[in-house]
């Protein structure tokens, strides 16, 4: 029974025997001094200039000849949608000014007209006007009304041809007249930036280029102080600026206290990328580039590369390694440097 146990005990630990190769041959270990290229998720962040613009400049038109009177626009001015900025004034303007205003009077009148010959019917119905009668009066105040609408109507509109209102709430930007100038129909008197319609326009370079995506969210942080307003990437702007550089288009999540002209920095928030990671302390400076020592068969291979983001004391390379290998970050730098250090002799 005994020895019945003792082997079952001895060879009993041959199945974890076998197996430890396996195991260990699938967890790699990193030469002493070492550490191996790793596949790490790394939050970004771009960040940009950025401006806040008018997504366009609305026109004023002149809407008929005329000549230009109490215009009283400037650049710069602030203006409300429906102010008034001047008026239109000439011969066949005043003409049709009278010829209309007139012509509202007549409807008017016609209108109190019937009115007094309807209260005047049912005042004598049915001893001396009979339901005829008071029908035909009752038509004629409608008729008189509809005409006096119209009249109305017509009298509103072209007084209004003449009135020059900003079509916009904003500032002017332009102002191409001076009072008393002669102007044809649909000359342009002004421009305004619609204050409503703002957008953020920023321009990203490098990196952070490649990271643009429609509807990216971030926050614009105003220079100077100020409350970050948070935006959504609305539009990408293809293709690639001469410099590199791609521009974006943002807009408000919500209502924003911006103004045109304002400028700050753009910072978005882009979904988490993964790139091939090794430890800070295998980064060697030199001279204004990156490089790692890459441990191979051969010994230590120098190998530039180009750094990416950081956290947690890994740091993302973008260009360069590949996961698996292994780099020095022991004494890092010396290594690099061992050529330098034997060449050089101290002086006497």
């Amino acid at each position: 029974m005994r020895a019945t146990r003792k082997s079952v005990a001895r060879f009993g630990f041959l199945p974890l025997l076998l197996l430890a190769p396996a195991v260990w041959a699938g967890s790699p270990q990193p030469a002493k001094g070492c550490a191996i290229v790793e596949e790490h998720p790394f939050s970004v962040a771009p960040s940009a200039f950025a401006v806040v613009e008018p997504v366009a400049a609305i026109t004023v038109p002149a809407l008929v000849d005329g000549s230009l009177v109490q215009w009283r626009a400037l650049p710069g001015m602030a203006v409300r949608r429906g102010e008034v900025l001047g008026r239109l004034a000439g011969p066949e303007r005043a003409k049709e000014m009278i010829e209309t205003r007139s012509a509202l009077e007549e409807a008017r009148s016609a209108f109190d007209l019937a009115r007094k010959n309807e209260a005047a019917a049912r005042e004598t119905y049915p001893v001396i006007t009979n339901v005829q009668k008071l029908n035909e009066a009752q038509a004629a105040v409608a008729q008189a009304e509809s005409a006096l609408k119209a009249a109305k109507a017509r009298w509103a509109f072209v007084r209004s041809e003449g009135e020059i209102r900003a079509p916009v709430t904003g500032a002017l930007t332009g102002v191409y007249a001076a009072d008393g100038q002669a102007v044809a129909a649909g000359t342009v008197l002004a421009r305004i930036e619609d204050s409503s319609r703002l957008w953020l326009h920023a321009v990203f370079y490098g990196r952070d280029a490649l990271l643009l995506t429609p509807g990216l969210h971030g926050l614009f942080a105003p220079l100077g102080g100020g409350k970050a307003v948070p935006v959504r990437v609305g539009s990408v702007i293809a293709p690639m600026q001469p410099d590199g550089g791609r521009a974006v288009g943002c807009l408000p999540v919500s209502p924003a206290a911006w103004f045109s002209g304002q400028s700050g920095t753009l910072k978005l928030e882009a979904p988490p990328l993964s790139w091939p990671a090794v430890p800070e302390s295998a980064l060697i400076l030199k001279g204004e580039s990156w490089y790692v020592l890459v441990r191979g068969q051969a010994g230590d291979e120098r190998r530039k590369v180009e750094p990416g983001p950081e956290a947690g004391g890994w740091r993302a390379i973008l260009r360069g390694v590949k996961p698996g290998e292994q780099v020095v970050v022991k004494d890092a730098y010396l290594l690099f440097h061992r050529d330098v250090a034997k060449a050089f002799t101290p002086p006497d």
